[in-house]
């Protein structure tokens, strides 16, 4: 059972909006383009792991959670696909990697070489068992009832030549994603001993949701770029001009004619991931290229946005993140056994 969904990355949004609303000759529009590539092809690659993992996701006795962050003593860790049963938890890590890839276990580290070039990367499985250790340091945390936990290093490019330098029973938690079935299933026989009902597995399933706190990262912080360097204005969603003209109550393109009612929403969200969550009726104003304070009031109570403070100094909040089960809840210390 599917427990919690793959989101796309708030880093891949945030770059795309980038790049759409920065010159093309800015002096990082490439860099920008180059790191939304390798993040997309790694979303690319956890996506073909979620269509194996689908597959046994009918198991009633099974829970499956995608892309955790989780937070112990004040430091994150991230989780790419957890799988729960009664009998073992099962922590995967993704690595969508094209080229010939060669696992290292005297310098730990794991060496790619592609089109001529090599490249050193933190050791896949070195990094999955440091996972194993806060995920096992939170859930006891968490009150949770001691459970085995094992790990796998899931390689979802098809076209990657994997190599080692060490015998290669030191690596059999490698594998590549069509054979991820197959070995769930067979480790899910060695482990026949219940150390959770499926009900206190329902509830660690539910904890890990709550307690779950996505990554949210703005473009002054990643790239140094400033609100200044940001095109404003209303995006035209048929041939993406910027900025939109507001008349008679509607946007209306410049460049192609086009018109839309609501075509400041995304750029509202747009705004959230350039910008930030939190806009006030001015910063809509001048993001929007408005004059009128009415028209802006308008445009916010129609989206029903949460807001907070007085008639005259309200702040709104944009999220890609409504659901309110993943909103974040700080009482750790107080976590009650799961029992």
């Amino acid at each position: 059972m599917i427990a919690k969904n793959r989101e796309i990355p708030q880093r891949i949004l945030m770059n795309e909006v980038l790049l759409e609303r920065l010159p093309p000759i800015h002096t990082l529009w490439e860099i920008i383009k180059t790191d939304l590539a390798k993040r997309q092809a790694g979303y690319r690659g956890e996506l073909q792991l979620d269509y194996h993992l689908k597959f046994i996701s009918q198991d009633k006795n099974m829970m499956i959670l995608h892309d955790l962050r989780l937070e112990i003593d004040g430091r994150y860790f991230q989780i790419d696909s957890l799988v729960l049963t009664p009998y073992v938890v099962i922590l995967l890590e993704v690595k969508h990697i094209a080229g010939i890839y060669t696992l290292d276990s005297r310098f730990d580290q794991a060496i790619r070489k592609f089109e001529g070039k090599e490249e050193a990367f933190s050791h896949p499985v070195t990094q999955v068992e440091r996972q194993k250790k806060q995920l096992l340091r939170w859930l006891t945390k968490m009150k949770i009832p001691s459970i085995p936990i094992t790990t796998l290093v899931v390689m979802t490019n098809r076209s990657t030549i994997l190599n080692t330098f060490s015998p290669l029973e030191k690596y059999n938690n490698v594998i590549r994603v069509e054979n991820v079935e197959e070995r769930i299933l067979s480790l899910l026989t060695s482990y026949r001993k219940e150390h959770l009902s499926f009900k206190q597995v329902r509830k660690v399933s539910a904890l890990l949701v709550r307690k779950h706190e996505p990554l949210i990262v703005l473009p002054v912080e990643i790239y140094g770029i400033s609100r200044e360097e940001i095109k404003t204005g209303v995006r035209c969603p048929e041939c993406r001009h910027l900025p939109m003209l507001r008349k008679y109550g509607h946007w209306q393109c410049p460049k192609c004619g086009g018109k839309s009612k609501d075509a400041h929403e995304s750029a509202l969200l747009d705004y959230s991931l350039l910008l930030g969550h939190k806009i006030t009726n001015r910063q809509v104003r001048k993001f929007l290229h408005l004059e009128s304070r009415k028209t802006a009031l308008k445009i916010l109570q129609s989206m029903n946005l949460p807001s907070t403070g007085t008639t005259n100094n309200i702040t709104y909040s944009i999220t890609h993140h409504t659901d309110p089960q993943n909103a974040h809840q700080s009482n750790s210390s107080n976590a009650k056994p799961i029992c």
